[in-house]
C-alpha cells in the first residue's frame, strides 16, 4: 500500500459524529501507553500527525484519520487507563463500546500490545471482549527494538500462547520504523475483503 495522503478530519464521542461518508474504518486499539500515537504516525509518514505524549491516556475521544482518501484510520481512546475521574472514564468506556457495536463501516481492527508485556491483564480482557465482534482482528506487538533475537521469539511465543491467538503477533518498531510494509500489507487485505463482501484475514483470537 502506497500512502499518498493522510488527514486528521475529527473527533468524535457519539455515532452523530462519526464520519458519514460510507469509507471503511480500520480502528487501531491497544492498552494505554502502548504506542498506538507512534506507529499511526509510522504507518502514514506523517510525523506529528497523530500527537504523541509521554502522559499515557492523552487520547480521550475516538480520532479519524482519512487515507489516501479511501478509508480511515481511527484512533481509539486506551483501555485501562484509570487516571481520570470516574466520571471520564465511563464516558471513554461507553464511547469505545458504541463504536464497536454501532459503526457499521467499520471493518477491521489492529490491537496493539508492547512486546514487553506478555500477561497484561488489561490486554487479555480486551482480546476476550473484542474476539466477540465479527471482524477482521490484526494483533501487533509495538516497541520491537527494545529486546534481541531470542527475547523477541520467547515474548512472542508467549503472547501467542497467553491470548490463544491463532498466529503471532507482527513486530513493529516506530523508533527503527520496521514492520510498517508488513502491517500495511494487511490493511490491505482486509480493505479488500470488505470492498467484496468478505470477512478478509483475520486473526482474532479465540475466546
Amino acid at each position: 500500500m502506497l500512502i499518498k495522503s493522510a488527514d486528521f478530519i475529527k473527533s468524535a464521542q457519539s455515532p452523530a459524529d462519526y464520519p458519514n461518508d460510507g469509507l471503511p474504518h480500520i480502528a487501531v486499539a491497544g492498552r494505554s501507553n502502548v504506542g498506538k500515537s507512534s506507529l499511526l504516525n509510522m504507518l502514514v509518514q506523517r510525523k506529528g500527525l497523530v500527537k504523541t505524549s509521554q502522559s499515557p491516556g492523552k487520547t480521550r475521544l475516538i480520532n479519524f484519520f482519512l487515507v489516501n482518501r479511501a478509508f480511515y484510520l481511527v484512533d481509539i481512546p486506551g483501555f485501562g487507563y484509570a487516571r481520570v475521574g470516574r466520571d471520564e472514564k465511563h464516558r471513554m468506556e461507553d464511547a469505545i463500546e458504541t463504536y464497536f457495536r454501532t459503526c457499521k463501516r467499520l471493518s477491521g481492527l489492529l490491537y496493539l500490545v508492547d512486546i514487553r508485556m506478555t500477561d497484561s491483564p488489561v490486554d487479555g480482557e480486551a482480546l476476550d471482549w473484542l474476539a466477540g465482534f465479527d471482524m477482521p482482528l490484526l494483533v501487533v506487538a509495538t516497541k520491537g527494538d527494545k529486546l534481541n533475537k531470542e527475547q523477541t521469539r520467547k515474548a512472542l511465543a508467549e503472547i501467542t500462547l497467553r491470548y490463544k491467538l491463532p498466529d503471532e503477533p507482527l513486530v513493529t518498531s516506530a523508533d527503527k520504523k520496521t514492520g510498517r510494509e508488513e502491517v500495511l500489507e494487511q490493511i490491505q487485505l482486509v480493505l479488500d475483503g470488505a470492498a467484496s463482501g468478505s470477512q478478509g484475514p483475520s486473526q482474532a483470537p479465540k475466546a
